[in-house]
This record gives C-alpha cells, structure tokens and sequence, in this order.
C-alpha cells in the first residue's frame, strides 16, 4: 500500500502487518511536508529494487545514496554501512520490533525510519528525545539466550553482522535491569492510541520477555562511533564525501583514539555488551548530542536532485523547496586563523567535543550552532607567563574554551582536560557581578582522555551566585582555579583556592603543573558529579602541562573581516584585536615611564601609582581576578 492512500477501516486492522502500514500513512502525513513528500518519493522509488512487485532498498542502494562507507568500499576505512542498514531495519518495524523486524526496507518502512532520524518524531513519540535513545538502542542491539553462552567476536566484529542476529527484542526490560520500568512501553502509545491497536502491541512486546537480553556489542558500537565522529560537522544536505574521501592513516588513528575515549565512558558492562541502562544514562548525562549527525545524513531522503519546482512554479513555491548547499573541497573548520594553530584541536578532538558541549544557542552543539573559535592563547605560542595569559584572556569580551594537554604523574598516561566557560572573564572589579554577556548555557569540566568524563554545570543560581566560588578565578598569586572555592582576602596571608563540590581544575603560577579533582557525590559546587559509570570513587590527579590553549567563542556571522558592513562596522574579531593592539601600546608605554631614582622621589611615586592603577604591580596585578559565571 503507498503513502497518500485512505485506510477507512484502520480502526479494525488487527494484525501488526496492517497497522504498521496505516502507522506510515500517519507519520508521512503529519511529519512531512507534501513537498519533502514528493522528493522522497522520488528517491526511494528511482532507486528501489522490484522484487515480485514489491519495491525495497538493500543495504549497497541505501548506503550509496547515503554516501556511506561499508565493507565493499576498498578506498574508505570506515565500515558503518553494515550497522547504519542494521539499525534502519530495526526502525522501519516501529512499533512493532519483536514482530516484524528486522524489516524489508519497503516504502513504508522508509518513511518511519526518516521521520524518526530527522528529528521530526514529536508528533509520535510521547517523549521525544528520552524514547529516541530507547529506539537507537534496540536498533544497535544484539539478543542472545540467558543459557547460550555469547559468541566470541573477531577484531572485525564479523560475527555479528555476517550472522545478522536479531535485534534487541527486549529493549524495554532487558534481564538484570530494571531501568524504566515504569514506562510499560509509552513510547508507542502517542502513535497507537487513536488506531485501537494498543493491546496488539503490548502482545508484541511480551513476546519472550523473560527470554532474551539486549546489549549492544562494543564491536558494532565502535564502528558507528567512528562514523559519527568522521561525519559530525556534516551540515543539511552537503555531500557526506566530503568528509569521508580522504581517511588518511593519520586522521584514522585519531578517530579510533577518540572512539576509544568515548567507549571508556560506557564503563565495565559485561561480556555481553552496553545493556540499556548503561546506554541510555551515559547517552542522557554525558553525550547528549552523540546522535545529532543522524539528522542531516538522512535529511538527504527529502531532497532528491532530479526535482526542481522554482522553474514551474510560483515564487512562493521556489523559496520553500529545498535547495543544495554546494559542495566544498574540503571541510570548514571550526577554528579561525590567529596568532597560533593548536597542538592540541583537530577535527576528531572537535567531533567529541560537539557531542557534549552545546553552542551559545540551547539545544544546539558546538559544530552546529553558528560558533567559530578563534586563538587566544597557548603556552606554545605565548610562553607561560600569568602577564602574557592576563594580557590576552581577561581582555577577551566572550565565552572561551580552555584545553590542557599534559601527563599523569602518577601513571604517565597522556591526558586532556578541558573546561567549557560561556561567560567571559572579568576583570577583578566585576569579578562577582552579573554579566552582561547573553546565554543560558552552563559551563562544564571535562576530561577527554584516555577516558570521557563530564562534570556539568550547576544550575542552581545560589551555588553559581556565591561570591566565593567562581566558576573560573585568575590570580598572580596562585595561578589559575576552575570550580574552587576562594578564601577571604587578608593580608597577613595568602591563602590559596581550595577544591570545592564534584569538580575543580588548578594550575599554577608557572603554567607547568595542574591539579584535577573530582568527586562522585558532591553537589555544592560549580559543577556537578560525573556518570557513576564513569568514576566511582574521590580522585586527584596530578598533572604535568605540555601546552595549555584558550579559545574564544565567536558568533559566525561576527567570524571574520568579511561580514564587515558598507557604513564600516567591525566584526567582533576586529573589534577585539583593537582591544589587544591597545593593551599592547599601553604596555610598551608603561615599560618606558622613568623609573630612575635620580627623577626624584614624587616623580617615582606617581610613577608608582600609575604602574598599580595599571594591575602591573602591586596587589591589583591580576590578585583576585575571576572569570566565568558567579
């Protein structure tokens, strides 16, 4: 049966076939404009395979269109083809998994499976975003017997896709995990509940309840993980080659290191796999846009390059038909030129932080949310002075990003840290005072290697509004404190910042050590605790630098000289290198007031006072300069 033919007894159908059937009209329907419709149309059935009158795609037609790699791709290291079709057959049985899937990629299956990877499934999930990781998961799962001992994998994770197992049939209950048991199966009532088909599906998913287990093999997981860090900057309708054609050894390498870091996060699950519980709470505290780069790969099914209406029609018609963006030579990158290229960044370090770390905008992550990030400052390139660091981070007039490479001197393992800050610094006088700056994204501490780890923002405003724990603090004293806790100003003594709630980052004067705290079950502080999955107990680790890189966060539209306007408006890059070359003016100038005692004692003490007015001596060099949100 195609889209767009009445069903007037779709109130009597009975059996899972029909109602699955009926379910696709819906979706099409409500989640699709006619437009998109008749694009997709177009796709799918210019490619399909007719087999006895009934029209599907395989796995080699949905990854060539998709522009997927798969194990018959020699050019591409890469092998998600496989996983990507696995996990769309399981999708294109919604909601009735334990009966129908995996599918036949037949029309109506497609059209489930493009309205719940496009982001368009808030009219049929009751909870979107929560029932969509419950949805992903039994799409990557694995189900074995409780008496069947699982099957040893290869390196290649063969075994798992040449036997094509069935998918996770128990996703809602699987043994030994009592995660949501409260749902009783909502997610596929929104879509049900005015067809009279409850009591079908909950039929379907009692089927052997008991019976069978659902994990995800770290094998299948990895692969998909790899995809996604390679393709994680892929932009609505651009051409996924331009990601994937040149995978040299090198970029290789690095997306393994990160996929690994990531997996690390999921934690010690069992032989079996990720169960769903360790899925979905890893997924919700730590990556919440892991899947984001699903929606704008299958948003290529909407758009088919054989239709274009903006000649036949009117111009309203033209502005609402989809247009493609054309195709670059190589990717853009987040990181705008400067004054130093990272050590530290590169484009698989940029794919992990996008999966975690939202843009100034709710609800959009750092590669999609119209943010560049331009150089600030790096040890490299600027040398570890506080004066330097000072100079160039508190003049900085909006959030910045701060990444610290170093080693683990207790186990002489490479680390990197980073901290997530969406308030500018300030300068000690608004140290404690509200910003100006406009977001309501939380700042966060995080650690990217060798394992993933997340400390998040607190959002309770009488912790973040005390004045003695600022998220970020800057002193000529005591260096740099992230998440600290500030004593009292005196001066007999000075004391220094001391670690506060679940997390704190504190490097010294010299820019050379650090310390990271963290603890599981602090909740007083800036931030609050990681995954339980991730760190169990209270640790310190004890860290020598190799570099230390601050970025700043820039508008894209404010990103470079070229959005300059005709009645001469400077884009904010502009405006901030004014700042710098100013700074850079009043120092030299400062350099050269006379100092010389001979000047006589008047012109040394206004000299003196000047110097102290400056923050360049004196207790207002830089003590008690904070940054970040308070």
């Amino acid at each position: 049966m195609g889209i767009g033919q009445s069903h007037e007894d779709g109130g009597h159908a009975s059996s899972p076939e029909q109602l699955s059937l009926i379910l696709a009209e819906r979706f099409a329907t409500k989640c699709f404009t006619p437009l998109e419709l008749t694009h997709f149309k177009d796709n799918f059935f210019t490619r399909a395979t007719d087999q006895g009158g009934l029209k599907y795609w395989n796995e080699k037609t949905l990854s060539d269109f998709l522009g997927i790699p798969d194990h018959s791709d020699v050019h591409c290291p890469l092998d998600a083809g496989p996983v990507i079709f696995r996990m769309v057959s399981y999708l294109g049985a919604f909601p009735f998994h334990n009966t129908l899937a995996p599918s036949v990629l037949a029309f109506e299956a497609m059209v489930k499976v493009a309205v719940l990877l496009t982001g368009r499934y808030g009219k049929v999930l009751r909870r979107g975003r929560k029932d969509r990781i419950r949805l992903l998961f039994g799409s990557l799962a694995d189900v074995g017997r409780k008496d069947i001992e699982t099957p040893a994998e290869n390196d290649e994770g063969q075994a798992e896709d040449t036997a094509r197992p069935h998918h996770g049939y128990d996703i809602d209950a699987p043994a030994n995990d009592d995660y949501d048991d409260d749902d009783e199966d909502g997610l596929a009532l929104a879509a049900l509940e005015s067809l009279d088909a409850i009591e079908v599906f909950k039929h379907d998913s009692r089927i052997d309840r008991k019976v069978y287990e659902a994990r995800i093999s770290l094998s299948t997981f990895r692969r998909l993980l790899m995809l996604l860090l390679v393709v994680a900057p892929l932009k609505p309708l651009e051409d996924v080659d331009i990601y994937t054609s040149d995978l040299n050894e090198q970029r290789m390498d690095s997306v393994r290191q990160e996929a690994d870091n990531i997996l690390e996060a999921f934690g010690e699950d069992s032989p079996g796999g990720i169960s769903y519980k360790t899925f979905a709470d890893t997924i919700t505290t730590s990556f919440p846009y892991l899947f984001d780069p699903l929606t704008p790969l299958f948003e290529h099914l909407l758009f088919s390059k054989n239709l274009d209406f903006s000649q036949k029609r009117g111009s309203d018609v033209a502005q609402t038909a989809p247009t493609l963006n054309p195709v670059e030579t190589s990717p853009l990158s987040i990181m705008l030129p400067g004054s130093f290229e990272s050590t530290i960044l590169n484009p698989s370090i940029v794919s992990h932080l996008s999966f975690f770390l939202a843009s100034t905008s709710v609800n959009q992550n750092l590669l999609h949310g119209n943010v560049r990030l331009h150089p600030v400052f790096s040890t490299s390139a600027h040398g570890s002075s506080l004066t330097s660091f000072s100079h160039n981070v508190l003049t900085w007039q909006s959030g910045t990003l701060l990444l610290l490479e170093g080693v683990d001197s207790g186990t002489g393992l490479t680390l990197i840290i980073g901290a997530y800050l969406p308030q500018p610094w300030k300068s000690p006088t608004a140290s404690h005072s509200t910003s100006n700056f406009s977001t309501s994204v939380l700042p966060s501490l995080f650690q990217l290697s060798p394992k993933h780890i997340l400390l998040p923002g607190n959002p309770s405003s009488s912790v973040l509004e005390k004045s003695n724990t600022p998220t970020a603090y800057f002193s000529t004293d005591h260096g740099i404190s992230l998440g600290c806790q500030i004593p009292p100003s005196s001066r007999s003594q000075k004391l220094s910042p001391s670690p506060h709630g679940a997390g704190s980052l504190t490097i010294d004067t010299s820019l050379e050590t650090a310390e990271f705290h963290i603890s599981p079950v602090r909740h007083d502080g800036v931030f609050l605790p990681p995954n339980l999955l991730q760190i169990t107990n209270p640790t310190k680790t004890n860290i020598d630098i190799y570099n230390l890189e601050i970025w700043g966060l820039v508008p894209d539209s404010e990103a470079s000289s070229s959005t300059s306007t005709s009645q001469g408006q400077k884009s904010a890059v502009e405006i901030q290198q004014a700042k710098w070359d100013f700074e850079a003016r009043e120092a030299e100038r400062r350099r050269n007031v006379n100092l010389k005692a001979g000047a006589g004692d008047s012109a040394m003490e206004g000299a003196r006072w000047l110097l102290e007015t400056a923050g360049v001596i004196g207790d207002n060099s830089g003590s008690g300069r904070g940054g970040g949100s308070t």
